[in-house]
């Protein structure tokens, strides 16, 4: 049964314990409409009922068993294409719902209540389709969608990052001089050559397929047609998973995101492709789809999962605090933790709202900008910084609250302050947002010496 089934079933109210956090409470009509609200019950209730119980699982137990993790998220990835998660965004006309980017970052949220990670391995297959919308290439949405709309669980990966230089694609400043990887054209062809580092989920095809997963859809690539960069030859690029000449190191040992993401090197060794895999078509495009819909949507994305997981970590640290008595009085009922207890949920309130507001904006770009321009960037950076930053305080202060209880591993949020970072740091990193903040606030400024 999948989410437009769901939300039409009456004996499902997805309801939680505390009401401020219902999505009748927390997802602002300015925003969205009362059926994409249910659609949010719907999926809540799916992620409490079906997700939540099997959390430790994810990173395969405190013993870190690989095969029960790889099972495990295998299997709850299958769930949620069956639920139709992984489809939500795909345009009707290819066999989506079609839904809008509100409930897209909705999705992102309930389901980093469960886990952060699990969000991202969907994100990864929204994020590819938003950017074959966004470029217009009917082409190749016709070409995935049986796969991304069918029954079978696929998954996706973008390859941005590079060893020289780390957030050097997300500075407007480098204009992608310093990106090495190079797609040359060669008659009918693309030949790429160069190394990616961090992208994930990726690695040897033949790893993402199981009894749940069906297997790997590709890579979209960030890369350069001429070595020496520029905006006008920036460009993304679809490598099949199973392309000749991709090589993959063993995926990196994490703090979080354990096994929900394996994150290696790719080198491309002169890997072809066929020119229709060029994502984008009109000169300067690419540079605008990686900018605004890659990093700059990449970032809000963020913000709605930093969101989620911050509510969970209140969800359970209310909880503990009503069970835990203090001379005869439960916890959360003193005034000092009171107080510390509505100070977390004020700052995820905030960034819920903010993160809305500005998800909200992207459909009007008439009115505030294309995504791609700088003052719509820096409200992306906002999001995420400011989403960042609340899931750094929250998941600080509920361990602090819980004392030895939230430090253990069975409370989870020990595993909640492992999984925040790397959200808070990916695609150009606090700094990176707030120097894009300011670049919107008062235009574009370069690195000294730079010409």
């Amino acid at each position: 049964m999948d989410i437009l089934e769901r939300m039409h079933n009456p004996g499902a109210d997805g309801r939680g314990g505390y009401k401020l956090l219902e999505p009748r409470q927390k997802y602002n009509l300015a925003f969205c409409s009362e059926e994409e609200i249910g659609i949010a019950e719907h999926f809540r209730e799916f992620v409490n009922t079906e997700l939540m119980p099997y959390r430790h699982d994810i990173e395969g137990g405190w013993h870190r068993d690989g095969k029960l993790a790889k099972e495990t998220i295998h299997r709850l990835y299958a769930k949620l294409v069956d639920f139709g998660v992984t489809k939500a965004i795909l345009p009707v006309k290819y066999g989506g719902p079609g839904f809008s980017p509100v409930v897209r970052q909705m999705i992102n949220e309930e389901l980093s209540r469960a886990d952060i990670g699990l969000a991202t391995k969907v994100g990864k297959l929204h994020w590819a389709i938003s950017v074959m919308v966004a470029a217009g290439r009917d082409d190749l949405l016709e070409e995935f969608a049986p796969k991304i709309a069918g029954e079978e669980a696929w998954t996706a990966c973008f390859a941005i990052t590079e060893p020289a230089g780390g957030a050097n694609v997300e500075d407007p400043a480098l204009a992608y001089k310093t990106l090495n990887t190079v797609a040359r054209e060669d008659g009918d062809h693309y030949v790429i050559k160069g190394h990616k580092l961090w992208p994930g989920p990726s690695g040897p095809a033949e790893n993402f397929q199981s009894e749940h997963l069906k297997g790997h859809l590709g890579y979209w690539v960030v890369a350069v047609t001429d070595p020496a960069g520029g905006e006008e030859n920036a460009g993304i690029f679809y490598v099949p998973a199973d392309a000749s000449g991709l090589e993959f190191s063993q995926p990196y040992e994490k703090m979080g995101f354990c096994y929900a993401e394996a994150n290696t090197d790719i080198w491309f060794n002169d890997v072809r492709i066929p020119k229709r895999y060029r994502i984008d078509t009109e000169p300067g495009q690419g540079s605008k789809l990686i900018k605004g819909y890659v990093i700059g949507l990449g970032r809000l994305a963020g913000a709605a999962r930093l969101t989620g997981l911050s509510e969970a970590v209140l969800e359970t640290c209310m909880d503990w605090t009503q069970n835990r008595i203090i001379a005869g009085k439960p916890m959360r009922e003193r005034s000092l933790f009171a107080a510390t207890l509505a100070e977390m949920w004020r700052s995820i309130e905030v960034s819920r709202q903010y993160y809305l507001s500005i998800t909200a904006q992207v459909t009007r770009p008439e009115m505030y900008g294309s995504p791609w321009e700088a003052q719509m960037k820096a409200k992306f950076s906002a999001a995420r910084s400011l989403a960042g930053d609340t899931a750094m305080m929250v998941t600080n202060r509920a361990m602090q609250l819980m004392g030895s209880a939230g430090y253990a591993y069975e409370s989870h949020i020990e595993k909640y302050m492992r999984d925040y970072k790397i959200v808070q740091m990916w695609l150009g990193g606090a700094e990176r947002d707030r120097m894009d903040m300011a670049q919107g606030l008062f235009g574009p400024f370069k690195w000294a010496g730079d010409n």
